[in-house]
């Protein structure tokens, strides 16, 4: 097999799975808090806060890390590995950037809503301007 047949094939698996990159990652936390930045008030709409704009509840499925909702949210490290633990209970660790944003606005349940589709049409737009 020719060595450019092997890089296109290696591109192409990389682009059709993957695990949640740094990039998706970012991106998800740049389009939610306008910036990927420390949100002030830390809270929006009075319950979803943090960096990466999680609820209670997505705290409580991400595992409940520090204890305490407001502290991990206004907590870097732990708001990212809240979002990590998160997306290991509910996304195949094969997917692709588009399922982990999707999830993450809607739940695992509700990767097909509008809310959903709009989050990672900004997400890929992050994504897209990143790579230019």
């Amino acid at each position: 097999m020719s060595s450019t047949l092997c890089l296109l094939l290696a591109v192409l698996v990389a682009t059709t799975t993957a695990e949640l990159t740094d990039e998706c990652l970012y991106c998800m936390c740049y389009v939610s808090s306008d910036g990927c930045k420390m949100p002030e008030p830390l809270c929006i709409h009075g319950w979803l806060c943090g960096p990466w704009a999680f609820s209670h509840g997505y705290w409580q499925d991400g595992g409940e890390l520090m204890e305490d909702f407001h502290v991990c949210a206004a907590n870097w490290e732990c708001s990212e590995n809240t979002v990590h633990s998160y997306m290991e209970r509910y996304v195949d660790p094969s997917s692709t950037c588009e399922i982990y944003a999707k999830t993450h606005m809607g739940g695992p349940w509700g990767t097909g809503t509008q809310s959903a589709i709009d989050y990672w049409n900004d997400v890929n737009n992050c994504l897209q301007k990143a790579q230019h």
